[in-house]
């Protein structure tokens, strides 16, 4: 995610109000696209984070752009560190992915029971990984109903937007293709499973006197 936490309209919202919300969305998103062109981004090292309770493999996605002055921001940032910026400048309530002083870009793998079982599946992986790479011509604004996992697509936003051109919200979000409908028994176990350790996870930290530091 470049943002979080995610923006919750109100489902009590009219009509009229959800319209008013999704153009506002749409101007933000364009001024945003107009901002920054497409980049180049590579996988090629992955890392954890975590303790006893529990343990998070993540993937580093690093970026770089086909070639200088692509973005009307920082060159000497890495795109992705720059368009998350541009981001939160037009989501000022969606700061989290800050809040320890800076933004890491990194793509959540899979959650773990402890650190210790993190550092073993990145060993794992490590082992048969082979470098990918990958062109980034968009970015997603993503919808989610209820807590059934199932993200789709609400607006797909080109990056180097002409001024001329606008965002389009769906009317109804889009399906990833190849996404399953409905999650496997065990897949909904699973996740149910991961939330309620961390809930008791943030119940522990609160009573020890600190605040939960992650939030993938």
């Amino acid at each position: 995610n470049l943002l979080y936490p995610f923006l919750e309209p109100s489902s009590k919202s009219k009509e009229e109000q959800l319209a008013e919300f999704r153009t506002q969305l749409s101007i933000s998103l364009k001024s945003v696209a107009s901002h920054c062109r497409p980049f180049d981004v590579v996988i090629d090292e992955f890392g954890t984070f975590g303790g006893k309770s529990r343990g998070v493999l993540w993937a580093h996605p690093k970026s770089k752009y086909p070639s200088a002055g692509d973005c009307d921001d920082d060159l000497d940032e890495e795109p992705l560190i720059t368009l998350q910026k541009i981001l939160e400048k037009h989501f000022p309530v969606c700061t989290d992915q800050r809040k320890q002083g800076s933004f890491m870009p990194h793509i959540t793998i899979s959650h773990y029971e402890n650190i210790t079982d993190a550092l073993e599946a990145k060993g794992r992986i490590e082992k048969n990984w082979v470098t990918t790479s990958f062109h980034v011509g968009e970015i997603y604004l993503l919808h989610r109903k209820g807590d059934d996992g199932q993200f789709k697509i609400l607006a797909s936003i080109p990056l180097g937007l002409d001024d001329g051109d606008d965002v389009i919200i769906n009317d109804d979000p889009i399906a990833f293709p190849g996404m399953p409908e409905y999650e496997e028994e065990w897949v909904l176990n699973e996740r149910m499973n991961m939330k309620n350790r961390r809930k008791k996870n943030q119940k522990r930290r609160r009573k020890g006197g600190t605040q939960p530091k992650d939030n993938d």
